[in-house]
């Protein structure tokens, strides 16, 4: 593997990294920065929400109103060319944590997709 290829999986991971401590805080205003205006929202959960970080924000906010102690944990972060896998325990829920793997697919910088499976 080429050094720019790590190069582009570490910051890809960063930017993940910086996505799910936007939803442990509730910085809506940080989305701006990470998710791209055509961002697609693919969980089955959430039919046909909005595109792009106008359309996170309300499914943000609406989790942490559910779970004000929402926290994502990070188990596992995988990185290949532009898609980002996070195995993740979600606090807050219940008096376990879930069990979650996420898919991000990231073009310049920015989160253009997410597939999220919970159980």
């Amino acid at each position: 593997m080429s050094s720019q290829t790590d190069d582009l999986q570490d910051r890809n991971r960063g930017i993940v990294r910086r996505y799910l401590a936007a939803f442990n805080a509730g910085d809506l205003d940080a989305f701006d920065a990470l998710v791209d205006d055509g961002y697609v929202n693919h969980s089955p959960s959430l039919p046909d929400p909005a595109p792009g970080p106008e359309g996170l924000k309300p499914i943000v906010e609406d989790l942490r109103h559910q779970a004000p102690h929402l926290r994502f944990e990070e188990v596992h972060l995988l990185a290949d060319g532009d898609l980002v896998a996070a195995h993740l325990l979600v606090h807050g829920f219940g008096s376990e944590p879930a069990r979650q793997m996420q898919i991000e697919r990231l073009r310049d910088g920015k989160i253009v997709e997410h597939w999220r499976v919970t159980a």
